[in-house]
Formats: C-alpha cells, structure tokens, sequence
C-alpha cells in the first residue's frame, strides 16, 4: 500500500471506486449511492482491494493546503479574506463543508460511509490474517473520527452514522445527534485506532495514521468541547477531561520518537520529519502537486504569479521580541521604526520585509524589496508590504515553482495537518484551564526555546503569565506565531471565542521620501531608488536600512486599513455554523439555533 500515490489513484484504478460509489436518485441527502458494483464478499478477503479503498479514504478525508481566501482561513493574519465572513455576510448555506449534494466528494456522508463499509467489510472478513484485519481497520476508525472532527468544529452536533446505510427510508431518517454524543464517539474511534495503529510508518507508508496522531486528534476533540466555543456552562470537568487526553497524546507522542524539529524555518522544508503527526503528501507530478508556492511567492520570483499569503501589519506585531516580551511591554526594547531586529526568531522564518535578505531562488543576497514604486514587483502584488517566507522553498527557481495540471511542477511541498508542537501547545492550554500553571509554562518553555528566544531575565518572556488569564492570552498569541500560515487562527479564535479579536487588517508599505522615488527616470531634483547612476550602482544599495536615521530619512511608514469601506461584522452565531439547506429538507433534521428556521442546541 503506497500511500504516496494515493491521490492519483483515482476511483477508476482501483476498480473499487467508481463501482462503490455509483450515482443514484437520491431521496435526500443521507442517500449516498450504494457500494453494489462490486463482489463485496471477494473485496474483504483482498488485503491489496481493501488498501486501495482505504488509500481513497485518506485521499478523501485528509485535508489539502487550504483555500486562499476561504472562509477557514480567513483571520487577521494575511491579505486574502472571504469577505462574506469577514464582514457579517454568510448565509445559511454559505458554510457547505457537510456536504452541498450526493456526489463521492462534495458530501462527506460519502467519507464516513467509506470508513464505516471498510470497518464492516473488515469484520466479515476470513481471509485476511487478523493482525492485518486490526492495523486497516484502526486506520478506518481514525478516518472517520476525524471526519466527525472536522465537522462538528464547525456545526457542533451531526448526524452520528456508524453504519453502512442501505436504502431503506428507515436507514436514511439520521436526526442530528449531541454534540456530547458525537464527540464522545470521536474519542472512543481514536481510542479504537490507538488500540492497533503503530508507532510509525516506513517508506511509502509514511503519512499513514499513528497512534500518537489518534491519541492527538483525540485530545483535540475534547480540547474543543472544554473550550468557550462549546463549554459555555464554564463545566470544569471537561478540561480535566481534555487535560488527561492531551497528557497521554503527549506521553505517546514522546514515547513513539516524536519531537520537535530543531529548525522551526525548515518545518514545510524537511519533509517526514518527526514533528509531524498528520499529513498529505504532494509531490511535484500533474497529479500530486501543488501550486501553493507560486501564489505565495513575490511577483519578481514567481512565473507570472505571487502575491498571496501576504502578512498583515496585525501578525507581524504579534512577535515577540527575542527576550519574549511583547512589542507593548517597555521592557522589551523595541524599536518602532526598524521593527524587524531583536525578534523572536520566527518572525524572520516567516515574514519578509523592506530590505530583507531572502535568497529565493537559491540567489545569494538577494534582498527582498516592498517598498512603493520598487521596479522587481508589479505594484497591485504589494498588498500589505510583507511576503511570506515559511511556505516557500528557496532552493528552488520561479519556474519550478509554478505548478501546470496537465505537466506537474510547482514545489511538491506537504501540506502539514497536525504537527508535535500543537499536542505541547494543547496541553499547555488545558493545563493552565485546571490551574496548573507550571506545567503550562513548561510547556510553552519547549516551543520558545526551539524557536530561539533567549531566557533572559524574563523565562523567555513567560514572566508576564501571572496567573489564568495572562496565560490564557499568552497561549492565543502563542499559538498565532507558533502556527502561522497553518490554518489555525481561524479555528483558535472560533475555539476561544474571540473573533472579537479580529480588528481591521492593517499593511505597513514603505512610501519614499522626496526626493527618493520608487523606479527610475530623468527628473534631477529626484533619487530614483531603483535607477542605476552611472556610478553602476542604485541607490538603494548604498543605504544601511538598519540604522534609524538613515530609514527615517529615505523612507517614511504608516499603517493603512486593508478594509476600505468595509466594516468587520463577528456575529455570535458564527460560533456554530447552520447546516445547508440541501441537507435539511429532511423535516427530521433540526437547523442550528440562531439561524433562520434553528431548533437544535449545539451546547449539549
């Protein structure tokens, strides 16, 4: 079973797909098509039948790089937004991730009826030696808790399915189920999968669930039900719940040869490495690649491309400096005009400013340039004066960083789901809800000490976290560096409750002072930056960016609303999502209180 491969191996190769998932008249929504064409009593007895439907789940239920611009990764840390989202627009059916028809991949019933016909097909199974039986059957288990995760986080309870449904009226009459219940469920499938998973994978089955991941996703999962998003009864004793899940992933994990990588800029980089729990392998062929890379890239290092992913002002002031105080503190030496020096050493992982040395197609030097008018970028790609570093590889060309569909290409780099460092990041959090607040710091000492934050006379920075609450939004900020451009945010703020947070996104472009001027041209009273004197140099070159003076004197910066006219809108009900109204035509199926027609408590 090469999971590598497992995306191009389409329905139609495994000859299992397209025949276990045939198109139907479909009563209603639960009515997903019927695995009837093939010999189902001859498919469980064929380990190699059974690893290429399993193969399709995981291609299925393992997330992508997310959607620039959608609803889920949208925040306050980048220039791309889905702005129904942002500004108070969505709709009943603007959240579709259940499901927006009956088809194999927009419905993700489709997902868990895999997982529950190969758990089934498993236990019928005679002729596959039970050792096996256990590791694929673990490996549906872990698919299908993880497929409920995903979407209780957005819509709290769901339906609960753990069968494989026919087509009696009967079987497809499911009502919305607790959300207590479901995530319960959850728990005891990542239990169920942690019973047989193995510690790690080899070769091409490296990316396979472990359990430690099982262990995580279900420390996660109860993670969420003890936090504000659903624990609005403030009930204790789910975050000693959450607290002993997390606990045990952690041992797991440590146990299993899990850690963290000592070059937190090189996490996206060093595939396979043991900071990662869940992934989705991409490579560089039509089939498994990835255009990620070149959206991200500046125009200058792009084929014709770049400009998303961009930091706003907002993330960038998240980072600490590198003695782990904030930039508010005044004890923290930062400096205001050249904000880039003394930071926690992420923020140079991650962010590219004015005047940053960034070797982006393996260019020695290169210095990577923002400010307004500057001739290597086009003028619309410089959106919030920053470019992000930690999603690009600098090994490789722009036009290797271009992905074709019908010729491959592009970076082929992995998409990180979950990684070590967000199961020491949980149990901080849960440790510090049940009043350990050692433990906690202990924990975040970890993540900032492989970061490169200096212990100081601050406990890298940790002095400040006095009691519950300064280290509750010690973690939140924490967590906005630590995860950066990994989907996160989002998901943590919805978690914590605090989309309140999320104020108008800001950029920070360079504007030049007369006489300097961004390009080139002939005016004498003017310094054009990018033009080349015939002394064989360019301005820009000759300035020292890292002195105050000289920055102040050739550039001037103020920070400026990515907003216009737009005014951000974070109503409550954005805390639980409505279910779309193509899946609740069903009269059995209640919508979510607090949207138009809701009945269902999601709180229970």
């Amino acid at each position: 079973m090469k999971l590598l491969n497992y995306i191009s191996r389409s329905l139609a190769i495994a000859g299992v797909g397209t025949a276990l998932l045939l198109a139907s008249c479909n009563k209603n929504f639960f009515e997903i098509p019927d695995p009837n064409g093939i010999d189902d009593s001859k498919m469980w007895e064929s380990e190699g039948a059974v690893g290429l439907f399993l193969n399709r789940t995981y291609a299925l239920v393992i997330p992508q790089w997310p959607t620039i611009g959608g609803i889920h990764n949208t925040s306050d840390e980048t220039n791309n937004i889905n702005s129904d989202f942002l500004y108070g627009r969505l709709t009943e059916n603007s959240v579709t991730d259940i499901g927006s028809s009956t088809g194999i991949t927009t419905n993700r019933y489709s997902d868990i009826r895999r997982c529950n016909t190969g758990i089934e097909g498993l236990n019928s199974s005679t002729g596959i030696s039970k050792d096996s039986r256990n590791i694929l059957k673990a490996q549906f288990f872990f698919l299908r808790a993880y497929t409920y995760f995903k979407l209780v986080r957005l819509y709290g309870g769901v339906p609960l399915v753990l069968h494989a449904q026919g087509q009696a009226d009967d079987d497809l009459q499911v009502p919305r189920a607790k959300t207590s219940e479901c995530i319960a469920q959850i728990a005891a499938d990542c239990d169920s999968a942690a019973a047989f998973l193995p510690a790690t994978w080899t070769g091409n089955d490296i990316g396979r669930a472990t359990r430690a991941a099982a262990l995580a996703v279900k420390a996660k999962a109860l993670l969420y039900w003890a936090s504000p998003q659903f624990n609005i009864g403030k009930d204790a004793a789910r975050w000693q719940a959450a607290y002993e899940a997390s606990k045990a992933a952690y041992n797991a994990g440590i146990a299993d040869g899990y850690t963290l990588l000592a070059n937190y800029g090189n996490l996206f980089i060093t595939e396979d490495n043991k900071e990662i729990l869940i992934v989705r392998k991409y490579t560089t062929s039509k089939d498994l690649g990835t255009n990620n890379e070149q959206v991200t890239r500046p125009s200058s290092e792009s084929n014709g491309g770049g400009g998303s992913n961009q930091p706003t002002w907002n993330l960038v002031q998240a980072y600490t400096m590198s003695n782990g105080l904030p930039v508010t503190d005044a004890r923290s030496g930062y400096n205001a005009t050249l904000y880039w020096q003394n930071r926690d050493p992420r923020f140079s992982a991650t962010i590219s400013y004015n005047g940053d040395v960034w070797p982006l197609s393996q260019k020695a030097g290169r210095i990577q340039y923002t400010y307004k008018g500057v001739l290597e970028e086009t003028g619309s790609s410089i959106v919030t004066g920053f470019y992000c570093k930690r999603i690009c590889n600098p090994s490789i060309s722009a036009t290797a960083a271009a992905y074709n569909s019908n010729s491959g290409g592009g970076s082929g780099m992995d998409w990180i789901e979950m990684r070590f460092a967000e199961v020491i990041l949980n149990l901080a959090e849960c440790a510090n809800e049940i009043g350990n607040l050692g433990e906690a710091k202990d924990m975040v000492r970890m993540i900032r000490k492989r970061a490169g934050i200096v212990q100081g006379s601050y406990d890298y920075g940790l002095d400040v976290a006095t009691d519950v609450a300064s280290m509750r939004s010690l973690l939140l900020n924490e967590r906005q560096v630590e995860f950066a451009f990994e989907g996160m945010r989002y998901y943590d703020l919805r978690r914590t409750r605090n989309l309140g947070l999320i104020t108008p996104r800001m950029s920070m472009i360079p504007s030049p002072v007369s006489p300097y001027v961004g390009g080139t041209g002939t005016d004498a009273t003017k310094i054009y930056l990018d033009k080349v004197y015939p002394s064989g140099i360019k301005p820009r070159d000759t300035l020292n960016l890292n002195n105050t003076d000289t920055y102040k004197r050739v550039l001037a910066v103020n920070p400026a609303s990515l907003e216009g006219t737009n005014a951000i809108s974070l109503p409550d009900k954005y805390y639980v999502y409505p279910l779309p109204t193509t899946f609740t035509r069903t009269p059995i199926i209640q919508q979510t209180n607090g949207w138009l027609g809701g009945t269902f408590d999601p709180y229970q």
